[in-house]
């Protein structure tokens, strides 16, 4: 990358080919070098001035972007403002972008996103205020736990001191090895009968990093050491052979430096499943878990107290929320993907539709209902005009025949029903794959067509608020960026065209809240998000490419 400092009219000019405005003052842009358009590309203008305002006057062509990149004034920046009307961000709405582990939050980034987007003259679309995904687990697990209920540790009783370390020792297991190079801290409450040390000697099945000991006395208290890994370590190492008695540990986290995952599974040992821990068979001592004896158990939080808890933290959320953008949201996902996959009649739940350990499912403590909850608070704190809809994936899928589709159509008329609950419209995200087998995207092709008849129905507003597009091959596997041809970028083109043209020829102009580009550029490899897929309008090295030509025609109903 090579910086140059422009003014925005010349940047637009030179990287996307597209009339500028004036009105942004001189600042420091990171222009790709040999960001060269074809000719083709290069006459068309920018995205949103395809849309016929005459024919659709509420539509708005938005696109999603990362907020610390928008807000570093870049080469995304101008993109975003050329191209786009509304802006959404993939993260920094989140619930767990924000809220902090103690309850506290911070909206820093919000403001600063809001403030550069309306000085861009873009408006915002809030994503999302309920989500069972991106939360902050250890926040809303502590409020909802009871701190008289039973608490579980791992217990090791051995006979006798013996003379080395490795007389006794315990193993964990890790999932994953540990990566060369990178920090880590290991960490866990201890206990013991009297003095003990467990020297901490992780290891890879063939090679052992000797590192210092972790300590326990006769009180709990937090032993932990930080070390860099030199090998790939596959299993946590606690030798504890000269000491003799019971020794208690719990709440073990194994922390990589500037992330909070445990890669320690079941460290409080809350859950039956000990199977990671072991010891070598010819070892004689007992390990089990058990209650916390110095606790007295019992615990007293009922249903409905964890129900009122978590209906009091979700209004805090939204009315933190509300308060920090100040009326410049004015529309939301209040609910983001609520239906099951398996079951798309019904609402996902903890186990069948996702890892309690990694998602928080707000309807299994709320109820049913728990849409018509988080509504009424967003209308409360956000006002009566705020557009909410109910966002979620696959209702285009040809799989199921759009039952999940139909399965949220019927839970929304049914929130609605107490007359009191209202939905403004229903996003439906769009993650599609243009299908080199030509039966599988026929299918694929009038499924899309059934599901847009169906919202349709609904009367409600439309949004497609995720678009973006990969490619399978005829069996059905993944393509990757680089071995994409110029025929299959012709199709995945046509593809777009196709559906633009449908949804603005199916959704009535008065129900057409708007398409959002998601995946704007090709995905890199590594990428949490369809990694080293073409699912951009443009190249990593924002080229553009010949899907942004389909969309665009698809806009101007070429």
């Amino acid at each position: 990358m090579k910086t140059v400092k422009t003014i925005f009219m010349a940047a637009t000019a030179l990287m996307l080919a597209a009339c500028a405005d004036t009105d942004i003052p001189a600042f420091e842009v990171e222009k790709p070098a040999g960001m060269h358009l074809t000719d083709s590309l290069n006459a068309y203008g920018v995205l949103k001035s395809y849309v016929d305002r005459a024919k659709y006057p509420v539509f708005k062509m938005g696109g999603a972007t990362s907020a610390g990149e928008f807000n570093k004034k870049g080469v995304r920046y101008v993109l975003d403002k050329e191209n786009f009307e509304e802006l959404v961000t993939g993260n920094a709405f989140k619930y767990s972008s924000v809220v902090k582990n103690d309850g506290s939050m911070d909206f820093s980034t919000i403001t600063d996103f809001l403030d550069n987007a309306a000085e861009a003259g873009l408006s915002v679309y809030g994503h999302t205020l309920c989500w069972h995904s991106q939360q902050n687990m250890v926040y809303l697990k502590n409020i909802i736990t009871d701190p008289n209920a039973a608490n579980y540790l791992l217990h090791a009783t051995t006979s006798e001191p013996k003379a080395n370390p490795w007389d006794w020792e315990l193993y964990y297991d890790l999932k994953t090895p540990l990566v060369k190079g990178v920090e880590y801290t290991i960490k866990m409450r201890a206990k013991a009968s009297g003095d003990c040390e467990m020297a901490f000697w992780p290891g890879d099945g063939t090679n052992t990093q000797y590192l210092p000991s972790l300590k326990a006395g006769k009180e709990w208290a937090e032993t932990s050491l930080t070390f860099t890994a030199n090998i790939p370590i596959t299993r946590l190492r606690f030798c504890f052979g000269k000491f003799g008695g019971d020794l208690y540990i719990d709440d073990v986290s194994l922390t990589a430096k500037g992330t909070t995952a445990n890669l320690v599974a079941n460290g409080g040992f809350d859950e039956e499943d000990i199977s990671s821990w072991t010891k070598a068979s010819w070892l004689n001592f007992v390990y089990k878990r058990e209650k916390d004896a110095d606790q007295a158990g019992g615990g007293s939080f009922t249903e409905q107290t964890v129900k009122d808890t978590l209906t009091y933290a979700m209004g805090n959320w939204i009315k933190s929320m509300m308060e920090a953008c100040n009326g410049r949201v004015k529309a939301w996902d209040v609910v983001n993907e609520p239906m099951s996959d398996g079951k798309p009649s019904e609402l996902k739940t903890a186990g069948r539709d996702g890892d309690p350990k990694k998602n928080f499912y707000w309807q299994d403590y709320l109820g049913k209902d728990y849409a018509r909850v988080v509504i009424k608070l967003a209308r409360q704190y956000g006002g009566d005009d705020l557009k909410l809809f109910i966002n979620d994936y696959n209702l285009e899928a040809a799989y199921n025949r759009n039952a999940k589709c139909q399965g949220l159509i019927d839970m929304v008329k049914y929130w609605e029903s107490d007359g009191v609950t209202k939905i403004d419209g229903i996003g439906s995200q769009m993650h599609v794959t243009y299908s080199m087998n030509p039966e599988t995207q026929k299918r694929n092709e009038e499924a899309y067509v059934n599901h847009l008849k169906l919202l349709a129905a609904t009367g409600k507003l439309i949004r497609l608020s995720e678009l973006d597009m990969g490619l399978a091959d005829a069996k059905g596997n993944t393509v990757h960026t680089a071995d994409v041809t110029a025929e299959q970028h012709r199709l995945m083109a046509g593809y777009y065209k196709f559906i633009v043209e449908k949804y603005l020829e199916i959704i009535p102009p008065a129900q057409q809240y708007g398409i959002t580009n998601w995946g704007v550029t090709d995905s890199p490899a590594g990428s949490f998000w369809r990694a080293d897929e073409p699912i951009g309008l443009w190249d990593v090295n924002y080229n553009r490419k010949p899907a942004y030509a389909g969309f665009a025609d698809g806009l101007a109903g070429k």
